[in-house]
């Protein structure tokens, strides 16, 4: 009997532990992490390995975690964060784990990085497109990005998303209410959780040969038109836009989709109502 991929999630909040639940069903051997004690309860009550890991990594901490660190594929699901958080910072956490990881023995990673990589990219924006961008977790990522990929080349997997929407997540709850807002033109880059996971599920079935990935729902209506209806929908009052920003960019993940055989979960995103 072939034995499962033993899979270490660094980052199970919002995202990671829905991943991790959902990969631990489909019979994969999973461990994941929380920043305390306290907080891999969490995990243990939902059936999952949990350890307490901390970044960055320092020399007595890499000993009592050679089991997570030495698994099959690591998935990094670490955001900045947004209180003081520095490139710098970002980027040295991440980056020594990720030799950690390689000096315990791990054979894959997979980073979960943003399409904010593309900056103020107008139009149509394909896998191929050549980042360059604009914010300070932008830049991070993008240079993690080229970083990790000089480590592990193509046994890296790099997932950018676009925006997340999922239970008791959604953007429209910031601004329901508001007036002028800008960019009611522009068009929506969002993707789901359960899209997300459906996407990770295909890498570890069939690592891609494509390994620089993005992930967007289809459908990009425009700011104005999207969160109207999503305001109607959740019975919230109904934001007011200012008509510019029709030029703004929108992720096309085609090719992720077929690198993947992603059948979306998630693709009208006018009929998805905000899950509260």
């Amino acid at each position: 009997m072939k034995t499962k991929m033993r899979i270490s999630i660094c980052g199970c909040g919002w995202l990671g532990l829905p991943l991790a639940k959902s990969l631990s069903q489909a019979g994969f051997p999973v461990t994941g992490t929380k920043q305390s004690e306290a907080g891999i309860q969490s995990l243990w009550q939902a059936g999952i390995d949990g350890v307490v890991l901390q970044l960055p990594l320092g020399t007595a901490d890499i000993a009592p975690l050679e089991d997570f660190l030495s698994a099959d594929v690591l998935i990094v699901n670490v955001p900045p964060g947004r209180r003081n958080m520095t490139a710098a910072s970002y980027i040295e956490k991440i980056t020594g784990l990720s030799q950690a990881a390689k000096q315990a023995g791990c054979k894959r990673m997979i980073f979960i990085s943003t399409t904010s990589v593309y900056g103020d990219a107008e139009g149509e924006v394909t896998e191929d497109k050549i980042p360059v961008p604009t914010t300070i977790s932008g830049q991070a990522h993008f240079h993690l990005e080229q970083s990790l990929r000089q480590m592990w080349g193509q046994d890296l997997v790099v997932l950018r998303l676009a925006g997340l929407i999922g239970p008791h997540r959604h953007p429209v709850k910031y601004l329901a209410g508001g007036q002028a807002i800008a960019n009611g033109r522009a068009p929506v880059n969002l993707v789901h959780l359960d899209d997300v996971i459906r996407a990770v599920m295909a890498m570890l079935k069939r690592w891609p040969t494509m390994t620089t990935l993005h992930l967007c729902a289809p459908q990009h209506p425009s700011r104005e038109l999207y969160y109207r209806e999503m305001a109607r929908l959740a019975g919230l009052p109904v934001p007011e836009f200012l008509q510019e920003g029709e030029n703004g960019k929108w992720i096309n993940a085609e090719r992720t989709a077929r690198e993947l055989g992603l059948d979306w979960q998630h693709e009208d995103l006018l009929s998805l109502a905000p899950e509260y």
